[in-house]
Protein backbone atom coordinates (compact mmCIF):
# COMPACT_ATOMS: atom_id res chain seq x y z
CA UNK A 1 0.00 0.00 0.00
CA UNK A 2 1.16 3.57 -1.06
CA UNK A 3 1.68 6.24 1.84
CA UNK A 4 -1.11 8.59 -0.12
CA UNK A 5 -3.77 5.77 0.08
CA UNK A 6 -2.48 5.35 4.47
CA UNK A 7 -2.66 8.44 4.82
CA UNK A 8 -6.51 9.28 2.87
CA UNK A 9 -7.63 6.17 5.18
CA UNK A 10 -6.39 7.89 8.79
CA UNK A 11 -8.32 10.78 7.97
CA UNK A 12 -10.89 9.46 7.09
CA UNK A 13 -11.12 7.29 10.67
CA UNK A 14 -9.94 10.42 12.50
CA UNK A 15 -12.82 11.89 10.85
CA UNK A 16 -15.54 9.33 12.44
CA UNK A 17 -13.22 9.41 15.02
CA UNK A 18 -14.50 12.55 15.45
CA UNK A 19 -18.18 12.63 15.44
CA UNK A 20 -17.72 9.76 18.52
CA UNK A 21 -15.90 12.45 20.57
CA UNK A 22 -13.17 10.08 20.70
CA UNK A 23 -9.55 10.83 19.65
CA UNK A 24 -7.98 7.12 19.04
CA UNK A 25 -8.98 3.12 17.72
CA UNK A 26 -7.99 -0.02 18.89
CA UNK A 27 -8.28 -2.53 16.12
CA UNK A 28 -7.69 -5.99 16.67
CA UNK A 29 -9.39 -7.81 13.57
CA UNK A 30 -7.08 -8.60 11.09
CA UNK A 31 -8.57 -7.60 8.06
CA UNK A 32 -9.41 -3.92 9.28
CA UNK A 33 -5.12 -4.18 10.16
CA UNK A 34 -4.66 -5.17 6.20
CA UNK A 35 -7.09 -2.15 5.09
CA UNK A 36 -5.26 -0.11 7.39
CA UNK A 37 -1.55 -1.13 6.72
CA UNK A 38 -1.79 -3.11 3.46
CA UNK A 39 0.09 -5.77 5.63
CA UNK A 40 -1.91 -9.50 5.89
CA UNK A 41 -1.76 -10.88 9.88
CA UNK A 42 -3.15 -14.22 10.87
CA UNK A 43 -6.09 -13.62 13.03
CA UNK A 44 -4.96 -12.61 16.46
CA UNK A 45 -1.32 -11.67 15.97
CA UNK A 46 -1.16 -8.19 15.67
CA UNK A 47 -2.95 -5.27 18.41
CA UNK A 48 -3.59 -1.44 16.33
CA UNK A 49 -3.68 1.37 17.62
CA UNK A 50 -4.93 4.58 15.47
CA UNK A 51 -3.44 7.87 17.29
CA UNK A 52 -3.48 11.56 16.44
CA UNK A 53 0.17 11.19 15.68
CA UNK A 54 -0.32 7.75 13.77
CA UNK A 55 -0.71 3.78 14.36
CA UNK A 56 1.32 1.87 16.35
CA UNK A 57 1.31 -1.77 15.96
CA UNK A 58 1.94 -4.57 18.63
CA UNK A 59 3.03 -7.82 16.81
CA UNK A 60 4.59 -10.88 17.26
CA UNK A 61 8.24 -11.02 17.01
CA UNK A 62 9.07 -12.60 13.72
CA UNK A 63 6.83 -9.86 11.80
CA UNK A 64 8.86 -6.64 13.19
CA UNK A 65 11.53 -5.83 10.58
CA UNK A 66 9.23 -7.09 7.27
CA UNK A 67 6.54 -4.60 8.90
CA UNK A 68 8.95 -1.37 9.26
CA UNK A 69 10.27 -2.20 5.86
CA UNK A 70 7.09 -2.66 4.29
CA UNK A 71 5.90 0.91 5.94
CA UNK A 72 7.91 3.04 7.82
CA UNK A 73 4.48 5.06 8.69
CA UNK A 74 3.73 2.59 11.17
CA UNK A 75 5.34 2.16 15.06
CA UNK A 76 5.89 -1.07 15.42
CA UNK A 77 6.65 -2.99 18.58
CA UNK A 78 7.73 -6.75 18.92
CA UNK A 79 5.52 -8.59 21.78
CA UNK A 80 4.77 -12.15 21.80
CA UNK A 81 2.19 -12.17 25.01
CA UNK A 82 -0.87 -9.85 25.70
CA UNK A 83 -0.31 -7.92 22.95
CA UNK A 84 -3.65 -6.06 23.76
CA UNK A 85 -2.03 -5.16 27.20
CA UNK A 86 1.06 -3.61 25.68
CA UNK A 87 -1.27 -1.41 23.87
CA UNK A 88 -2.98 -0.57 26.79
CA UNK A 89 0.29 0.08 28.52
CA UNK A 90 1.50 2.13 25.51
CA UNK A 91 -1.84 4.25 25.97
CA UNK A 92 -1.04 4.95 29.71
CA UNK A 93 2.86 5.98 29.01
CA UNK A 94 1.98 8.09 25.65
CA UNK A 95 -1.26 9.48 28.06
CA UNK A 96 -3.41 9.10 25.17
CA UNK A 97 -7.00 9.86 25.93
CA UNK A 98 -10.51 8.80 24.47
CA UNK A 99 -9.99 6.08 23.21
CA UNK A 100 -12.40 3.74 21.73
CA UNK A 101 -13.11 -0.04 20.40
CA UNK A 102 -14.96 -1.92 17.84
CA UNK A 103 -17.43 -3.70 20.58
CA UNK A 104 -18.57 -5.94 17.61
CA UNK A 105 -15.56 -7.30 17.10
CA UNK A 106 -14.09 -8.52 20.65
CA UNK A 107 -14.28 -11.01 22.33
CA UNK A 108 -15.98 -10.90 26.02
CA UNK A 109 -12.99 -11.08 27.26
CA UNK A 110 -10.85 -8.38 25.07
CA UNK A 111 -13.75 -6.20 25.40
CA UNK A 112 -13.86 -6.53 29.68
CA UNK A 113 -10.27 -5.79 29.12
CA UNK A 114 -10.62 -2.74 27.33
CA UNK A 115 -13.83 -1.48 29.06
CA UNK A 116 -11.90 -1.57 32.54
CA UNK A 117 -8.94 0.54 30.89
CA UNK A 118 -11.63 3.09 30.24
CA UNK A 119 -11.87 2.70 26.54
CA UNK A 120 -15.49 3.35 24.91
CA UNK A 121 -17.10 1.07 22.78
CA UNK A 122 -17.90 2.05 19.65
CA UNK A 123 -19.11 0.72 16.51
CA UNK A 124 -18.00 -0.95 13.39
CA UNK A 125 -16.32 2.40 12.19
CA UNK A 126 -13.74 0.50 9.51
CA UNK A 127 -15.94 -1.62 8.78
CA UNK A 128 -18.28 1.36 7.34
CA UNK A 129 -15.33 2.57 5.47
CA UNK A 130 -14.44 -0.78 3.76
CA UNK A 131 -18.26 -0.55 2.24
CA UNK A 132 -17.05 1.88 -0.45
CA UNK A 133 -13.89 0.50 -2.42
CA UNK A 134 -11.54 3.34 -3.84
CA UNK A 135 -10.02 2.43 -7.36
CA UNK A 136 -7.09 0.54 -6.04
CA UNK A 137 -9.52 -1.64 -4.40
CA UNK A 138 -11.63 -1.89 -7.60
CA UNK A 139 -8.71 -3.35 -9.74
CA UNK A 140 -7.61 -5.76 -7.35
CA UNK A 141 -11.57 -6.84 -6.95
CA UNK A 142 -11.91 -6.71 -10.61
CA UNK A 143 -8.70 -8.80 -11.02
CA UNK A 144 -9.86 -11.42 -8.68
CA UNK A 145 -13.42 -11.80 -10.23
CA UNK A 146 -11.70 -12.01 -13.63
CA UNK A 147 -9.53 -15.24 -12.26
CA UNK A 148 -12.04 -16.97 -11.00
CA UNK A 149 -14.46 -16.54 -14.73
CA UNK A 150 -11.38 -18.07 -16.15
CA UNK A 151 -11.68 -20.68 -14.02
CA UNK A 152 -14.92 -21.85 -14.64
CA UNK A 153 -14.13 -21.36 -18.55
CA UNK A 154 -10.93 -23.91 -17.98
CA UNK A 155 -12.93 -26.50 -16.23
CA UNK A 156 -16.44 -26.63 -17.55
CA UNK A 157 -14.79 -28.30 -20.76
CA UNK A 158 -12.91 -30.88 -19.03
CA UNK A 159 -15.40 -32.23 -16.96
CA UNK A 160 -15.59 -35.84 -17.63
CA UNK A 161 -18.18 -38.64 -16.62
CA UNK A 162 -16.82 -40.00 -13.26
CA UNK A 163 -15.19 -37.37 -12.19
CA UNK A 164 -15.18 -36.59 -8.64
CA UNK A 165 -16.89 -33.00 -7.31
CA UNK A 166 -13.89 -32.72 -4.64
CA UNK A 167 -11.54 -33.35 -8.01
CA UNK A 168 -13.25 -30.72 -10.14
CA UNK A 169 -12.33 -28.22 -7.21
CA UNK A 170 -9.27 -28.92 -6.99
CA UNK A 171 -8.89 -27.83 -10.74
CA UNK A 172 -10.70 -25.21 -9.94
CA UNK A 173 -8.50 -24.22 -7.06
CA UNK A 174 -4.96 -24.94 -8.79
CA UNK A 175 -6.04 -22.94 -11.47
CA UNK A 176 -6.65 -19.62 -10.09
CA UNK A 177 -3.62 -20.17 -8.05
CA UNK A 178 -1.89 -20.93 -11.21
CA UNK A 179 -3.47 -17.49 -12.04
CA UNK A 180 -2.47 -14.98 -9.35
CA UNK A 181 -5.12 -15.94 -6.70
CA UNK A 182 -3.02 -16.55 -3.49
CA UNK A 183 -6.08 -18.70 -1.68
CA UNK A 184 -10.10 -19.70 -2.17
CA UNK A 185 -12.10 -16.72 -1.08
CA UNK A 186 -14.20 -19.70 0.47
CA UNK A 187 -14.39 -23.28 0.82
CA UNK A 188 -15.09 -24.30 -3.10
CA UNK A 189 -18.30 -25.58 -3.60
CA UNK A 190 -18.90 -28.37 -6.21
CA UNK A 191 -22.44 -29.76 -6.34
CA UNK A 192 -23.51 -32.35 -8.97
CA UNK A 193 -27.12 -34.06 -9.39
CA UNK A 194 -29.60 -33.74 -6.02
CA UNK A 195 -26.57 -32.04 -4.27
CA UNK A 196 -27.20 -28.82 -6.31
CA UNK A 197 -30.05 -28.72 -3.94
CA UNK A 198 -27.87 -27.78 -1.22
CA UNK A 199 -27.32 -24.20 -1.17
CA UNK A 200 -24.44 -24.95 0.81
CA UNK A 201 -22.83 -28.27 0.00
CA UNK A 202 -20.15 -29.72 0.95
CA UNK A 203 -17.91 -30.93 -1.85
CA UNK A 204 -17.77 -34.50 -1.43
CA UNK A 205 -16.08 -37.56 -3.51
CA UNK A 206 -19.34 -38.20 -5.54
CA UNK A 207 -18.97 -38.97 -8.92
CA UNK A 208 -20.23 -37.24 -11.88
CA UNK A 209 -23.23 -39.01 -14.09
CA UNK A 210 -24.37 -38.80 -17.38
CA UNK A 211 -27.32 -36.05 -17.82
CA UNK A 212 -26.95 -34.46 -14.36
CA UNK A 213 -26.63 -31.08 -12.86
CA UNK A 214 -23.60 -29.04 -12.29
CA UNK A 215 -23.24 -25.92 -9.71
CA UNK A 216 -20.08 -24.49 -8.82
CA UNK A 217 -19.46 -21.40 -6.37
CA UNK A 218 -16.20 -20.63 -6.05
CA UNK A 219 -13.72 -17.62 -5.56
CA UNK A 220 -10.23 -16.16 -5.28
CA UNK A 221 -8.08 -13.81 -3.05
CA UNK A 222 -6.05 -11.48 -5.11
CA UNK A 223 -3.68 -9.46 -3.39
CA UNK A 224 -6.06 -9.54 -0.56
CA UNK A 225 -9.58 -9.23 -2.34
CA UNK A 226 -12.08 -11.94 -3.22
CA UNK A 227 -13.89 -12.79 -5.98
CA UNK A 228 -17.04 -14.66 -5.65
CA UNK A 229 -18.85 -16.83 -8.11
CA UNK A 230 -21.54 -19.29 -9.28
CA UNK A 231 -22.17 -20.78 -12.24
CA UNK A 232 -24.94 -23.83 -13.07
CA UNK A 233 -25.90 -25.64 -15.92
CA UNK A 234 -26.58 -29.20 -17.02
CA UNK A 235 -24.08 -32.20 -18.24
CA UNK A 236 -25.35 -34.18 -20.71
CA UNK A 237 -27.40 -33.30 -23.96
CA UNK A 238 -31.35 -34.32 -22.35
CA UNK A 239 -31.39 -31.45 -20.11
CA UNK A 240 -34.90 -32.04 -18.51
CA UNK A 241 -37.65 -28.98 -19.57
CA UNK A 242 -37.99 -28.36 -15.83
CA UNK A 243 -34.38 -27.58 -15.62
CA UNK A 244 -34.26 -25.23 -18.67
CA UNK A 245 -37.73 -23.55 -16.78
CA UNK A 246 -35.84 -22.95 -13.77
CA UNK A 247 -32.46 -22.14 -15.31
CA UNK A 248 -33.93 -19.37 -17.20
CA UNK A 249 -35.93 -18.01 -14.07
CA UNK A 250 -33.01 -17.92 -12.35
CA UNK A 251 -31.15 -16.34 -14.87
CA UNK A 252 -34.09 -13.42 -15.70
CA UNK A 253 -33.93 -13.10 -11.44
CA UNK A 254 -30.18 -12.25 -11.69
CA UNK A 255 -30.37 -9.70 -14.61
CA UNK A 256 -32.98 -7.94 -12.66
CA UNK A 257 -31.60 -7.56 -9.85
CA UNK A 258 -28.39 -6.44 -11.59
CA UNK A 259 -30.47 -3.45 -13.34
CA UNK A 260 -32.07 -2.52 -10.61
CA UNK A 261 -28.82 -1.73 -9.00
CA UNK A 262 -27.51 1.91 -8.85
CA UNK A 263 -26.51 4.71 -6.77
CA UNK A 264 -29.15 5.41 -4.18
CA UNK A 265 -31.32 1.85 -4.42
CA UNK A 266 -32.47 0.20 -2.00
CA UNK A 267 -30.46 -3.14 -1.21
CA UNK A 268 -33.85 -4.58 -0.19
CA UNK A 269 -34.99 -3.59 -3.57
CA UNK A 270 -32.33 -5.49 -5.54
CA UNK A 271 -33.64 -8.57 -3.13
CA UNK A 272 -37.26 -7.72 -3.82
CA UNK A 273 -36.91 -7.49 -7.37
CA UNK A 274 -35.07 -10.66 -8.14
CA UNK A 275 -37.54 -12.59 -5.58
CA UNK A 276 -40.26 -11.17 -7.63
CA UNK A 277 -39.58 -12.83 -10.93
CA UNK A 278 -39.19 -16.44 -9.12
CA UNK A 279 -42.16 -16.16 -6.69
CA UNK A 280 -44.11 -15.11 -10.05
CA UNK A 281 -43.23 -18.26 -11.38
CA UNK A 282 -44.42 -20.44 -8.58
CA UNK A 283 -40.81 -21.14 -6.92
CA UNK A 284 -41.15 -19.16 -4.35
CA UNK A 285 -40.30 -21.40 -1.71
CA UNK A 286 -37.37 -22.97 -3.39
CA UNK A 287 -35.41 -19.46 -3.12
CA UNK A 288 -34.00 -19.35 0.26
CA UNK A 289 -31.48 -17.52 1.18
CA UNK A 290 -30.77 -13.97 0.31
CA UNK A 291 -29.91 -12.25 -3.08
CA UNK A 292 -26.37 -11.33 -2.23
CA UNK A 293 -23.81 -9.57 -0.12
CA UNK A 294 -21.13 -6.87 -0.17
CA UNK A 295 -17.43 -8.47 -1.27
CA UNK A 296 -14.34 -6.94 -0.55
CA UNK A 297 -11.13 -8.45 2.20
CA UNK A 298 -13.79 -10.09 3.35
CA UNK A 299 -16.06 -12.50 1.50
CA UNK A 300 -19.00 -11.47 3.21
CA UNK A 301 -19.55 -7.99 3.98
CA UNK A 302 -22.12 -5.02 4.14
CA UNK A 303 -23.97 -3.54 2.13
CA UNK A 304 -26.40 -7.21 1.63
CA UNK A 305 -29.03 -7.38 -0.70
CA UNK A 306 -31.69 -8.69 1.19
CA UNK A 307 -35.26 -7.88 2.70
CA UNK A 308 -33.55 -7.33 6.58
CA UNK A 309 -31.36 -4.80 4.98
CA UNK A 310 -32.22 -1.03 4.95
CA UNK A 311 -29.08 0.18 3.21
CA UNK A 312 -28.94 2.15 0.30
CA UNK A 313 -26.34 1.40 -2.73
CA UNK A 314 -23.29 3.88 -2.96
CA UNK A 315 -20.78 4.79 -5.79
CA UNK A 316 -18.03 2.26 -5.15
CA UNK A 317 -19.77 -0.92 -3.43
CA UNK A 318 -19.47 -3.83 -4.44
CA UNK A 319 -21.69 -6.95 -3.88
CA UNK A 320 -23.29 -10.17 -5.40
CA UNK A 321 -26.65 -10.79 -7.27
CA UNK A 322 -26.90 -14.59 -6.89
CA UNK A 323 -30.77 -16.01 -6.91
CA UNK A 324 -31.54 -19.80 -7.11
CA UNK A 325 -33.82 -22.35 -7.35
CA UNK A 326 -33.54 -25.15 -5.30
CA UNK A 327 -35.76 -28.54 -5.65
CA UNK A 328 -34.85 -31.17 -3.06
CA UNK A 329 -33.69 -34.28 -4.00
CA UNK A 330 -33.48 -33.27 -8.10
CA UNK A 331 -31.56 -30.59 -8.87
CA UNK A 332 -30.48 -26.94 -7.92
CA UNK A 333 -29.62 -23.85 -10.16
CA UNK A 334 -27.90 -20.55 -8.80
CA UNK A 335 -26.48 -17.62 -11.24
CA UNK A 336 -23.90 -15.36 -9.20
CA UNK A 337 -22.15 -12.01 -10.32
CA UNK A 338 -20.09 -9.90 -8.32
CA UNK A 339 -21.07 -6.40 -9.48
CA UNK A 340 -19.69 -2.60 -8.78
CA UNK A 341 -22.03 0.23 -8.39
CA UNK A 342 -20.86 3.30 -10.66
CA UNK A 343 -22.37 6.31 -11.98
CA UNK A 344 -23.90 4.19 -14.48
CA UNK A 345 -25.61 1.58 -12.56
CA UNK A 346 -23.82 -1.81 -11.99
CA UNK A 347 -20.66 -3.36 -13.68
CA UNK A 348 -20.49 -6.63 -14.04
CA UNK A 349 -16.86 -7.62 -12.45
CA UNK A 350 -16.68 -11.73 -12.62
CA UNK A 351 -16.14 -11.74 -16.83
CA UNK A 352 -12.81 -11.67 -18.60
Amino acid sequence: MTQPILQKRLEAVRKLLGKYRVSSLVLTDHTDQFYMSGFSFYPQEAVFIIHPRGIACFVRELYTEQLRRFNAQLEVFGCETDRLQAAINYVKTKKISRVGFDAAKESYLAGKQMRQAGFAELPSLISDLRETKDDAELKKLRQACRIAYLAYEYVKPRLKTGMMECEVASMLEQFMRANGGTETSFPTIVAFGENAANPHHQTTTRKLKKEEAVLMDFGCIYEGYCSDITRSWWYGKREPNEYKKIWSLVDKARKTGIKTIRKGAATRDVDANARQVITAAGYGDYFTHRTGHGVGIDIHEEPCNSAESAARLQIGNVVTVEPGIYLPGKFGVRLEDTVAVGKAGATILTRK
